[in-house]
């Protein structure tokens, strides 16, 4: 098997560690000397930390590509990254994208003004890999259809998680995950779920509310409200007596949150961003709402809404920070609740055969080895 290089670092994403720990099952892993840290510590960092601060001013005011020196790699026969390229090494790479804005930081000023080196960079590169077929369809329609040859989507791992299962049959729970509940619908969520009458509905909402808002909302017994969770309280104790995932947010690239809840045959509400139909498919595992700001446009002749052509911030800024209230999405999510009651069983019948049929183990194990024998 070959030796494949991942440059992961302590605070990368659990996807990317879950991908280092499945590719053993497919090549020999060669690993820098990292150790992994949990999302909530890399949350806390980040929001208190001078560095990332720093990282975030750099980034904003760049004209950089994203490049990653690499070490201990002496052993390898082909390097992995995540959006970026890799400095002071010859060897063959393969470079993943959530979204084409990662090679310049996530900077869609500095990925125009630099395009023509980014397609030098990935000329040189053995294989671009995507989250999303999304992602892969928007890069395309930026760099052109030189690189489709070189081009594939790899889905992040997911275990068969519904066998965990262990749901009650006389409530439906609703559930809700997301830091930064403004951006992510949670005021419109909370406001729909409170308006429907019906005392067989629970809803677990996890965010870092405000004081305020956990006693305006708590007052409705059928919520509960908890802070941020670690990921294995959620895998293991939350999930598996869920029904139904409620997500709407306004931004997402890859939902790797509704890609867990599809895992756990789940039926899933959610928002029609970027990736996301790819997970669900309306009135079939779920409901896919509107985006009450953004209207779908052509990527690679695929509709898409494409949200990512703003950063977080930058959207936030523009759309979120007046506060206003989005009745279209309110609505669509009572009506959607509503419909949920009657169809939340065959939703997440349907969840786990598009998750065995797409998503699954071994799926993604034959693709990834496909990715690195190419």
């Amino acid at each position: 098997m070959k030796k494949l290089f991942f440059n992961i670092r302590p605070n990368s994403r659990e996807r990317m560690w879950d991908t280092v720990k499945q590719a053993t099952n497919c090549c020999n892993v060669v690993l820098p000397n990292v150790q992994q840290q949990s999302s909530i510590t890399i949350h806390k960092k980040k929001k208190f930390s001078f560095v990332s601060k720093l990282k975030n001013l750099i980034s904003n005011n760049s004209n950089l590509l994203n490049e990653q020196k690499i070490a201990n790699d002496k052993d390898s026969d082909l390097l992995y990254l995540w959006g970026s390229f890799p400095k002071n090494t010859t060897k063959n790479f393969i470079i993943e994208l959530d979204n084409p804005y990662s090679l310049t930081y996530y900077n869609k000023y500095s990925f125009n003004k630099n395009i023509e080196k980014i397609k030098a960079r990935l000329r040189k590169a053995k294989g671009i890999t995507y989250l999303s077929e999304a992602s892969k369809n928007h890069t395309l329609e930026l760099l052109g259809k030189e690189f489709e040859s070189k081009s594939r989507v790899s889905y992040p791992f997911m275990n068969r998680n519904y066998k965990k299962n262990s749901r009650k049959t006389d409530v439906i729970n609703f559930i809700f995950v997301g830091l930064n509940g403004r951006g992510k619908g949670a005021d419109e969520l909370l406001e729909a779920f409170i308006a429907i009458d019906n005392e067989k509905i629970r809803l677990t909402f996890i965010s870092d509310l405000s004081d305020d808002k956990i006693i305006q909302y708590q007052k409705d017994t059928r919520i509960t409200i908890l802070p941020p969770q670690t990921r294995e309280k959620l895998l293991n104790e939350i999930y598996p007596k869920m029904d139904v995932m409620v997500f709407p947010s306004f931004y997402e690239s890859f939902g790797v949150v509704l890609l867990e809840a599809l895992s756990y045959g789940m039926g899933i509400i959610t928002v029609n961003t970027y990736a996301t139909p790819e997970i669900v498919k309306s009135n079939y595992n779920g409901k896919l709402l509107h985006h009450p700001i953004i209207k779908p446009s052509k990527l690679n002749d695929i509709s898409i809404i494409n949200c990512v052509d703003f950063r977080n911030k930058e959207f936030y800024k523009r759309y979120l920070e007046n506060n206003e209230f989005y009745y279209s999405l309110y609505s669509e999510l009572k009506q959607s609740i509503e419909e949920a009651e009657k169809k939340y069983k065959s939703w997440q019948k349907n969840s786990v055969i598009l998750f065995d049929e797409k998503f699954s183990p071994e799926v993604w194990i034959d693709n990834f080895s496909g990715i690195i024998e190419k």
